[in-house]
C-alpha cells in the first residue's frame, strides 16, 4: 500500500510545468503562451481604412447622351484605314501579327464594355427609381392612415369648441374694401403719371425749336457767344444782349415787384405771364 502512494506521489512530482501551449509552436509565436479567453467572443475591431477614395467617374453624363450609341462605339474604336498584308519573309511578322490582335481586342472589349456599363446604369436607375418610388407609397400609406384603435378609445375626451380651428389663412373681413381702395390708388396714381407725362412731352416739343441738333447750328451759336469783339452778350453799351451780367447785378425781388406796379413795361409783362398761363391751361402743354 505505501509503494503504491508513494509511485503516485513521485509521478505527480514528476509533472512537467512549462508554460509552451500543447501544439507545438517556437517562442515567437503570439499562441506560445495560452491566454484565457473569454466565453463571449469581442467583436472583430473596424479596419482602419488609410486614404479616402476619389469620386467615382460618372460614364454616361447627360450631356453626353449620345455614348450608348452604336454611332459613338464606331467612333471610338475605328478600324485601321492603313492595314498592310504581312509578308511571309518578314522577321516581325508574328510581332505585327500580335500587335493587330491585340488592338482588335482592346477594340472588341472597350465595345463590350460600353454596352455592359450602360446595360448596368440602366437597371441601376430602374432598381433606384423603384426603390424611392416604393419608399415615397410607403410614407404617403403610413401618413394617411387613420390613428390606432388602441389609441382613439385611450384618447382624452375634449370638448368641440375648446378644439383649433385648422386654418391656414386668418379671417379677413375687410379684404375686398382693402382692395378696391388699393386699385383706386394705383388708378390716380398712374393717372397722374400720365398726365405729368404728357405735359413733359408738349413742353419738349414747345422747346425742341431752340435745340442745336447739327454742327452749323452749333458753329453759328458759338460765333455768336464767343466773337472776338465780344458780340452783343457783353455789349453794355448798347444792352442789346441777352446775358443779365452786361449790365451789372441780376435785379433783385424788390426791383421786379416796383418795376411791375410802377412802370407800363412791367404791367405788360404781368399781362403776359396771365396770358401765358391762360394759354397753357386751354392746350395742355407749356408754352
Amino acid at each position: 500500500m505505501s509503494l503504491s502512494r508513494s509511485c503516485r506521489t513521485a509521478r505527480v512530482q514528476a509533472r512537467s510545468f512549462s508554460v509552451s501551449s500543447k501544439l507545438r509552436v517556437g517562442p515567437e509565436s503570439p499562441n506560445y503562451i495560452e491566454i484565457p479567453r473569454t466565453l463571449q467572443p469581442d467583436l472583430p475591431s473596424k479596419p482602419q481604412v488609410k486614404g479616402t477614395l476619389p469620386v467615382p467617374r460618372e460614364i454616361f453624363p447627360p450631356r453626353r447622351a449620345d455614348k450608348a450609341t452604336w454611332a459613338y462605339i464606331t467612333a471610338a474604336t475605328p478600324e485601321p484605314s492603313n492595314q498592310k498584308p504581312v509578308k511571309e519573309d518578314d522577321p516581325n511578322a508574328e510581332a505585327i501579327e500580335w500587335k493587330r490582335k491585340m488592338a482588335e481586342l482592346r477594340r472588341a472589349n472597350f465595345r463590350e464594355g460600353i454596352v455592359e456599363l450602360y446595360k448596368r446604369k440602366l437597371e441601376t436607375d430602374a432598381s433606384m427609381t423603384g426603390r424611392s418610388a416604393a419608399k415615397q407609397a410607403r410614407r404617403q400609406r403610413v401618413f394617411n392612415q387613420p390613428p390606432r384603435e388602441d389609441e382613439r378609445l385611450t384618447r382624452p375626451t375634449v370638448v368641440k369648441a375648446m378644439e383649433p380651428t385648422q386654418r391656414s389663412i386668418l379671417p379677413d373681413p375687410n379684404r375686398e374694401e382693402r382692395i378696391a381702395a388699393s386699385q383706386q390708388r394705383v388708378s390716380e396714381k398712374q393717372l397722374r403719371k400720365s398726365v405729368t407725362r404728357q405735359e413733359d412731352l408738349h413742353t419738349l416739343y414747345m422747346n425742341a425749336r431752340t435745340f442745336i441738333t447739327t454742327e452749323a447750328q452749333l458753329d453759328k451759336e458759338i460765333e455768336a457767344k464767343f466773337s472776338e469783339n465780344g458780340g452783343r452778350e457783353w455789349n453794355s453799351d448798347t444792352g442789346a444782349g441777352n446775358n443779365v451780367w452786361a449790365k451789372g447785378a441780376p435785379p433783385s425781388i424788390q426791383d421786379i415787384v416796383r418795376n411791375q406796379t410802377t412802370s407800363d413795361s412791367g404791367r405788360w409783362r404781368v399781362e403776359q405771364e396771365r396770358m401765358r398761363k391762360v394759354v397753357e391751361e386751354l392746350t395742355g402743354g407749356k408754352m
